[in-house]
C-alpha cells in the first residue's frame, strides 16, 4: 500500500507504507509498516494502529500477526524472521547537528537496548529457569534479547574495535572511517548498524530496538530518541560537543543489556573517568558515571541517570508526563501490578511463561502475543506495564 504524504514544508513524500520487508532477500514473513513522517505524537498512534488494524484484516485467515522481536514457537533462531522497530530521525539544521545527535544515540545504546529487549523465548522456552525473588524479576541467565545475540550480520556486533565510531562530521573522509571500522566495502553494506547517520533519506537510522508489544511504549522509544536528538542540538547551540563514551565502554554494556536486560551490570572501560568526560560535559559526566562517591554499577541505574540527564528536554519537548513515555518511566521509577522494577517487556513475557508454567497449563506464549498485539493496536495508550509511576525528584524538580 502506498501512501502519498504531505509535508509541513508543503512537499509531498511517496512511503511504501505496508509490505514484506524489503531488507530480506529470501521468503519471508516479516510485514514491514512504515508510518509517515507524523507531525505530532498522536498521528502517528493513529498509523500505527491502523496498520497494525488493516494487517490484522487483510491477511489470510490462518495468518496471525506478532508484535516481537521473535515468535516464541519458532524452534531456533533464523536469519530474516526476527522483528524489530526502527526510527528514522530528520529535519537537522545542519550536518553537524545531525552527526552531534548520532553520537548522542551511540552513548546511550546499551540503554536503548536495556528498555527495549523484547526476545526471551525461543522454542516455547527461556534460556534458564525463570526467577522471581520478592516480587522482582531476576531471571539472572535468561537472555532478555534472542534477536541481538543471534543478529551479527544487519546489526553492530560487540566488538569494540569494530563498533560504530565517534564521528565529528560526514565528510568523506568521515564516512570512509566508518566504514573502515565497521569492516564494509560500502555505504550500502555500512548502513546495517545500531545507528547510521547517512541515509538515502537524509535521516539517521536507530535499528537497535527489538519490536515492542505496545504500540504505547514503541512510541515512547521514538520520544526518547528525539529527546536525544534536542539534548544534542542544545549542546551545540551552547557551543558544548556531545562526549565520546568510547566504544570500550559502549560494546561490552551492549552485550551485557542484550544478555540481562535492565539487571546488568553497568562497566565503564578503566579509561573512562569522568574527568574526560566533563571536559566537554560536567553534566554527562556525573550521570552517564553517576556522582562522584555513587557510581552506576548496574543498568537500571545507568537508565535512571539517562533520564535524569534529559530531563530538562523532556520538560520542553512535552514529553515527560506523555502517556506514551509513561511506559519506560515505568521501567525504572515505577511498579506495575504483578511486579517491582526493573520490568520491561522481556519480563512481561518471562512472567506470563512463568505464570502458566507454576498453573499446569501449556507454557506457549505464542497466541497471547497474537491476541495482545491487536489489544495493544486498538489503544494505542494501553501497554502492559501498567501500574503506579512516582517520579524521584529528581525528574520533577
Amino acid at each position: 500500500m502506498d501512501l502519498r504524504y504531505q509535508l509541513p514544508d508543503g512537499s509531498y513524500v511517496d512511503i511504501d507504507t505496508f509490505a514484506r520487508d524489503g531488507n530480506v532477500t529470501a521468503i519471508t514473513y516479516i510485514l514491514e509498516l512504515v508510518t509517515p513522517p507524523a507531525e505530532f505524537v498522536e498521528e502517528l498512534a493513529y498509523w500505527a494502529s491502523t496498520l497494525f488494524l488493516l494487517a490484522k484484516s487483510t491477511l489470510p485467515k490462518d495468518l496471525h500477526i506478532i508484535a516481537s522481536a521473535i515468535n516464541p514457537a519458532t524452534k531456533e533462531y533464523m536469519r530474516g524472521v526476527s522483528q524489530a522497530d526502527h526510527s528514522h530521525i530528520g529535519s537537522f539544521s545542519s550536518e553537524t547537528e545531525k552527526i552531534q545527535a548520532y553520537c548522542m544515540i551511540r552513548n546511550f545504546i546499551p540503554h536503548i537496548i536495556a528498555l527495549t529487549c523484547n526476545s526471551p523465548i525461543l522454542n516455547n522456552k527461556p534460556t534458564d529457569v525463570v526467577k522471581i525473588i520478592n516480587g522482582r524479576i531476576t531471571a539472572p541467565n535468561c537472555v532478555r534479547s534472542l534477536r541481538l545475540k543471534y543478529n551479527t550480520t544487519m546489526l553492530s556486533g560487540n566488538d569494540p574495535q569494530h563498533y560504530i565510531p565517534y564521528l565529528t562530521d560526514l565528510s568523506e573522509n568521515s564516512i570512509n572511517y566508518f566504514l573502515q571500522i565497521v569492516q564494509k566495502a560500502s555505504l550500502e553494506d555500512g548502513r546495517f548498524q545500531d545507528v547510521f547517520p547517512a541515509t538515502d533519506f537524509g535521516t539517521i537510522e536507530v535499528r537497535i530496538s527489538d519490536a515492542q508489544i505496545s504500540i504505547c511504549r514503541r512510541i515512547g522509544v521514538a520520544l526518547l530518541i528525539q529527546t536525544m536528538c534536542y539534548k544534542a542540538r542544545k549542546l551545540l547551540q551552547r557551543g558544548i560537543w556531545v562526549p565520546d563514551a568510547g566504544s570500550n565502554t559502549i560494546a561490552p554494556n551492549r552485550e551485557a543489556a542484550i544478555e540481562r536486560g535492565l539487571i546488568s551490570l553497568f562497566r565503564p572501560a578503566p579509561d573512562l573517568t569522568r574527568e574526560k568526560l566533563a571536559q566537554y560535559d560536567p553534566e554527562f559526566a556525573e550521570q552517564y558515571l553517576g556522582p562522584q562517591g555513587q557510581p552506576v554499577r548496574y543498568m537500571m541505574q545507568a537508565v535512571q541517570r539517562m533520564f535524569f540527564y534529559l530531563k530538562d528536554e523532556l520538560k520542553e519537548l512535552g514529553f515527560l508526563y506523555s502517556p506514551f513515555l509513561k511506559p519506560l518511566l515505568q521501567s525504572v521509577f515505577g511498579s506495575v501490578s504483578y511486579a517491582e522494577p526493573p520490568i520491561t517487556e522481556a519480563e512481561y513475557q518471562l512472567s506470563l511463561y512463568d505464570y502458566k508454567l507454576k498453573n499446569g497449563e501449556d507454557p506457549s506464549i505464542l497466541y497471547d502475543l497474537i491476541y495482545f498485539t491487536i489489544q495493544y493496536c486498538q489503544d494505542p495508550l494501553n501497554n502492559p506495564l501498567t501500574g503506579v509511576l512516582t517520579l524521584p525528584k529528581e525528574m520533577r524538580g
